[in-house]
């Protein structure tokens, strides 16, 4: 497609986008990111981001200079509360580099947008939202709400917007994120505790303040919702009696705490003639094990592969599709399944987890390809 008179059009300006277009960029295509949100709203966002060691090795060449703030990841401890056997996920175990990292949300659209402004391949319309798109046989033309149209080769849409039936908020689990100090763990160790009421992750944060963990703690709508209002101490002991005695003390509490409804989401078809999807608008995950971004991640840099790859449009999208079935398979199918396998209280699952995590911390083998798995997906 390298001689293709028009651009490639990318609905959607967060990570997911900015990197597609600068992985385009870098085989030579050129793109037009059209994204609503400010930049300064999207800086402003302090999700943490948890990059595995596939995504950072994909992400790093793009930033160059212009890398956020990240934090290493180099252990990973999961467990099962109230139940015996652990698993450790450890960098020791893959030639002592990292696991991962993580970065904040905000830092890391800040420098992809940094990459973007460098790269004359790539042009970003910030503020513009698009209201309608109409597929012809070689092109996409694209309106916006101020009356404006982008006629494209195709339509990459990287904007979040996973199709599903409209879920009622109230069914969902909920995850509540925050900040906490803790007391004991290394730098660089994480943390998935699977509690009954569902699961519990620790994330080292980025931050000069010294040992600072991003929380994501998962349960009901009303559990979730119960705790943003709880006083430092109230919530403190709360975390703490998740978390348990062993693994780790809860120091203090930063900063505001806030709870939000959990999707999961899946489009059938990846495909419609000059449209594609990837990332959060062809999947959004159970944020366990932090795999949502990095799918898709995985998503932009076949799919730039591919029409790099291949002349004609079509050609290129079917092969994307057709590549990243076992991976989104895969991935999709473990996000959904872990916290309802570690949520039950029946005998013999609850007797088969701790087996399981027991036997995987013994075999390392086995150890080390859940780790790929999560590092790199289905290769």
């Amino acid at each position: 497609m390298k001689n293709n008179a028009l651009p490639l059009a990318i609905v959607g300006g967060g990570p997911t986008g900015l990197a597609c277009a600068l992985l385009l960029a870098r085989r030579g295509l050129a793109s037009v990111v059209i994204e609503p949100r400010a930049l300064a709203d999207a800086q402003n966002d302090r999700r943490l981001l948890a990059l595995a060691r596939g995504s950072w090795d994909a992400l790093r060449p793009l930033l160059g200079a212009a890398a956020p703030p990240t934090a290493a990841i180099t252990e990973v401890h999961v467990s099962s509360a109230g139940e015996f056997g652990v698993t450790r996920l450890a960098a020791s175990d893959h030639g002592g580099e990292p696991l991962g990292a993580t970065v904040h949300y905000g830092d890391l659209v800040a420098a992809l947008d940094r990459a973007t402004i460098a790269s004359t391949q790539i042009e970003v319309a910030r503020g513009r939202r698009v209201v309608g798109m109409a597929q012809k046989p070689e092109r996409v033309t694209i309106t916006l709400d101020d009356g404006g149209t982008v006629d494209a080769a195709l339509a990459i849409h990287a904007d979040g917007t996973a199709s599903a039936a409209d879920e009622d908020d109230a069914a969902l689990p909920w995850a509540l994120i925050g900040e906490v100090v803790l007391a004991g763990p290394p730098a660089g160790m994480a943390f998935e505790r699977f509690t009954r009421d569902g699961p519990l992750a620790l994330l080292p944060a980025p931050s000069d303040r010294g040992a600072l963990w991003s929380l994501v703690w998962c349960s009901d709508r009303a559990t979730v919702q119960r705790r943003p209002a709880l006083g430092a101490g109230e919530f403190t002991a709360e975390l703490q009696a998740a978390l348990g005695p062993r693994l780790a003390r809860v120091a203090s509490v930063v900063g505001p705490r806030s709870a939000y409804p959990l999707r999961s989401r899946a489009r059938e078809a990846l495909v419609e003639h000059r449209a594609v999807w990837l990332g959060n608008a062809a999947q959004t995950l159970h944020p366990v094990a932090g795999q949502g971004f990095n799918l898709g991640l995985r998503d932009a840099v076949v799919l730039a592969d591919e029409l790099a790859a291949h002349a004609d449009a079509p050609a290129a999208l079917h092969a994307y599709a057709q590549r990243r079935r076992a991976d989104r398979a895969a991935i999709t199918t473990v996000t959904r399944w872990l916290p309802q396998v570690f949520a039950t209280r029946a005998a013999p699952i609850a007797a088969a987890r701790m087996l399981g995590l027991a036997a995987l911390d013994l075999l390392p083998p086995a150890r080390r390809g859940l780790a790929e798995l999560l590092m790199f997906g289905v290769r």
